[in-house]
């Protein structure tokens, strides 16, 4: 895929951007099993460890975060690699340690600005809820909910998810906590929107997007189907989430890349 002098970013968005997302994406889980399946496992054993009273919530920001720090890793990797037998290589060398090392403070601080952000949004619902002093107890009245509130307030969610990729790519640049949690609130930037307006910015997460949401309607499917076997329910999900959260993490470097 590398020609001549171009970074491995550069050639990808060239020649097929959205294929090349998922190629990259693909790679970097398949080229290191080792790692793939030691991170897939660390992130089932904190998801079984956060269902814990009192202390599951402790072992859940630690899954949020090491998820975090992973996609950090490979966002930055793909951005910053010159060329695909460099990338081929540093896949297979990560070293987990480091990894923790260099990306976990900047990936804790990205957790606790979503944390906030979600803080703030149930907030804003709750306020909205209250002053139209509706409550949904039969199927007019929560239709009539929706519409006064639900709708407006899904649309905003649509809006911001079109501009999240470039939120992302910014986590993804922060080098400390400070800066992993502000990058969080870059989603209210003007530079953020004024990108995100870009034709080929659109026609990139358009296209992505359609395919994003094919392949979440299937694994839906799949994920019924074992509904009666809870750990193995947990363990596609988990896989799942690892495979879903790499292919964004490159779409955002991507996405960053398109708009310099």
């Amino acid at each position: 895929m590398q020609e001549n002098n171009m970074r491995l970013i550069d050639e990808a968005i060239s020649f097929e951007p959205v294929k090349n997302t998922f190629r990259l994406g693909w790679e970097f889980i398949t080229l290191n099993k080792k790692f793939t399946m030691s991170a897939i496992v660390v992130l089932l054993v904190l998801s079984l460890l956060g269902s814990i009273p009192l202390v599951g919530f402790i072992f859940s920001v630690f899954s949020s975060a090491f998820a975090l720090a992973v996609q950090i890793y490979a966002g930055r990797l793909v951005y910053e690699t010159d060329n695909i037998e460099t990338f081929v290589d540093d896949v297979h060398q990560i070293d987990g340690q480091k990894l923790i090392e260099r990306h976990f403070a900047p990936a804790l601080g990205a957790y606790m600005g979503w944390m906030v952000m979600a803080l703030l949004f149930i907030g804003l619902v709750s306020l909205l809820l209250g002053s139209t002093n509706m409550s949904a107890t039969n199927n007019t009245e929560l239709i009539a909910l929706l519409s006064t509130v639900g709708i407006p307030l899904l649309i905003v969610m649509l809006i911001f998810s079109y501009v999240q990729p470039l939120v992302q790519s910014n986590i993804i640049m922060a080098n400390d906590f400070k800066e992993g949690f502000l990058a969080v609130f870059t989603i209210f930037s003007a530079d953020v929107w004024r990108r995100a307006m870009r034709g080929s910015y659109f026609k990139y997460i358009s296209v992505y997007g359609v395919i994003v949401l094919v392949a979440m309607f299937l694994f839906g499917f799949l994920f019924s189907l074992f509904s009666a076997i809870p750990i193995l329910n947990i363990f596609i999900l988990i896989v799942f989430v690892y495979v879903f959260s790499i292919m964004m993490t490159v779409s955002a470097v991507i996405a960053r890349r398109i708009v310099e």
